[in-house]
């Protein structure tokens, strides 16, 4: 027998030897082991020989047949890859220890501000996977923020970011308030020429990144992160196709997702080819051996799972999945996550149409004492048609991240002042929801709340904020989702108090606020923003009152100066 350096398309070495039972026997056995594809008989071949490509199969068969002649070039192969394989089992031993931290000394380099020790334990395994890996903690936990600090660590020139239109604003911001680089946001319109190569972060989503796949191709950024990376799962869509495609020349690659992995294991091959293509670069040969692929009347099926304990122990070293409870010492009592959003053209036509005839209703009023009266008399239809216009315009990015919520297995709250942008979400997810308004009877309010506690399939509490923000408990949920903003900031408190009630000791709930740009969502975020340090205090009474008024007022200014 002799084993030579015998290199294919499809293999490197070649078993050359003379027919006996006990050979091909043990052959045989291999094959059945390892599958066809990876050793296997050359059946078109003139002399008797198997073929295959893992360097480990050599001493396997040199053990098992002592007399086998190896050639000296397999040999230095051998040698080789053995040294590979030693570094590459301390590298993964040395990310396992890392991903089981609690806290970690290591120091993250030009941030504003300070991480979470799970945070920094989270960078520090991004650094130790060569920045090639998937971050998978629940929502809210700080997936953006991870990534960032791994950029600015490292001293990333220039990265780009693809996620959904949705959080694209929301990446600006982060970039804005945890860094000093550089961002930009590109849109189907931008021309990528004209962007300065000074620019650190690029940000661009989804659903236009095949449109800038031709300019994006001839640009050298240093990492890649795919945000919500279960958009790239189908292997193929033709945004997968896109990415993988701009990935290629990218050597860091940070894909993130609150979506737990293995729930069907079809959706990570995508994920894994992305990511280490020279490891996972067959999708047939995945399919067969963890998808439980099989002919079926209607073609293949691979939705199927098989040898899933086999895959997990294969990619764990690419992920690291932190849930809320394991981190909850560490998290503050509420945490406040504030969404920007650009309405959608429908709803942005509508508000500009509206404001502009608003502010020609306050230039009749004429000087500020009729406005004030104006005010006193409670005649506010005018601006709580805009901010009902902003509400509706922004359900799309509300469904996208209940979505998120629900995949990560979690319940949440959606609170909202008006009833259209509620009714349009229960529409969405039908029997997941349940809704209460002020139109709903008192009697039936009670069957409600009690559902959405105990009721497993009933995931969505939609609420208007004064007639569900009070009286009723709903700790069954650690999310809320505010869709607009109320005058007065003593209702978002007690609405959130409905989750997390003072003086009863509760989990860590995440608190999202969105808020429409350039309309009066910006006064009333701003007025919030600027009393923050005091938001949790804030009841009822003559405090609320003078900021609802200073919100108010700051709304109109802002319309009369745009429009």
């Amino acid at each position: 027998m002799k084993i030579v350096s015998e290199k294919s398309k499809y293999h490197r070495f070649a078993l050359y030897y003379d027919y006996s039972p006990e050979k091909v026997e043990f052959c045989r056995q291999l094959k059945e082991s390892f599958g066809w594809d990876r050793f296997n008989f050359d059946v078109q071949g003139e002399l008797k020989r198997w073929v295959f490509s893992d360097s480990f199969l050599v001493p396997v068969l040199v053990e098992k047949f002592p007399e086998t002649q190896v050639d000296p070039q397999v040999e230095i192969d051998v040698k080789n890859e053995q040294a590979w394989s030693r570094e590459k089992k301390e590298r993964e031993e040395k990310i396992d220890n890392i991903k089981t931290k609690k806290d970690t000394d290591f120091h993250i380099k030009g941030l504003k501000g300070e991480l979470y020790p799970y945070q920094k334990v989270g960078v520090e395994f991004l650094v130790a996977s060569g920045g090639r890996a998937i971050i998978a903690d629940s929502p809210g936990l700080g997936k953006t923020l991870q990534a960032l600090a791994l950029i600015k660590h490292e001293g990333y020139k220039r990265s780009l970011i693809v996620c959904p239109a949705s959080v694209k604003f929301s990446w600006e911001m982060e970039v804005k308030k945890w860094t000093r680089m550089s961002s930009i946001i590109i849109d189907s319109k931008t021309d990528l020429g004209k962007i300065s190569p000074d620019v650190n972060v690029w940000i661009v989503n989804y659903d236009i990144l095949t449109k800038h796949l031709p300019q994006l191709s001839k640009i050298r950024f240093d990492c890649l992160v795919g945000d919500e990376c279960q958009y790239i799962k189908s292997t193929g869509a033709l945004r997968t196709k896109a990415f993988r495609m701009i990935s290629r020349d990218i050597p860091k690659i940070v894909l993130l997702s609150g979506t737990p992995l293995l729930s069907r294991p079809s959706e990570l091959f995508s994920l894994l080819n992305i990511i280490d293509k020279n490891v996972w670069n067959n999708w047939y040969d995945f399919a067969r051996r963890y998808c439980a692929m099989h002919r079926t009347r209607w073609g293949v099926d691979t939705s199927g799972a098989s040898n899933t304990e086999e895959l997990h122990k294969r990619i764990k070293r690419y992920f690291i999945r932190r849930d809320k409870t394991e981190v909850l010492k560490e998290l503050p009592p509420k945490t406040f996550i504030t969404t920007p959003v650009q309405l959608d053209k429908k709803s942005s036509s509508e508000y500009d149409a509206a404001a502009s005839d608003f502010a020609d209703y306050l230039r009749q009023l004429g000087d500020e004492d009729n406005v004030s009266k104006s005010l006193a008399g409670g005649k506010l239809t005018q601006l709580n048609v805009l901010r009902q216009i902003g509400a509706m315009g922004k359900v799309g990015t509300a469904i996208e991240l209940i979505e998120s919520i629900l995949e990560s297995g979690e319940k949440v709250l959606v609170f909202c002042s008006f009833v259209a942008p509620l009714e349009a979400i229960r529409d969405h997810f039908s029997d997941k929801t349940v809704l209460l308004t002020g139109q709903t009877p008192v009697e039936e309010r009670g069957a409600i709340v009690e559902k959405f506690q105990n009721n497993k399939d009933v995931t969505v509490f939609l609420g208007g904020i004064k007639s569900a923000g009070v009286g009723i408990t709903l700790t069954a949920a650690s999310n809320v989702i505010f869709i607009d903003y109320s005058w007065n900031p003593a209702d978002h408190q007690q609405a959130q108090d409905r989750v997390h009630r003072p003086g009863q000791k509760a989990q860590s709930i995440n608190i999202y606020q969105l808020f429409a740009r350039d309309t009066i969502d910006e006064d009333l975020k701003e007025i919030l923003d600027n009393k923050q340090n005091i938001f949790d205090k804030v009841i009822e009474g003559k405090f609320g009152e003078k900021m609802e008024k200073d919100a108010v007022k700051s709304a109109m200014k802002r319309i009369l100066k745009k429009y």
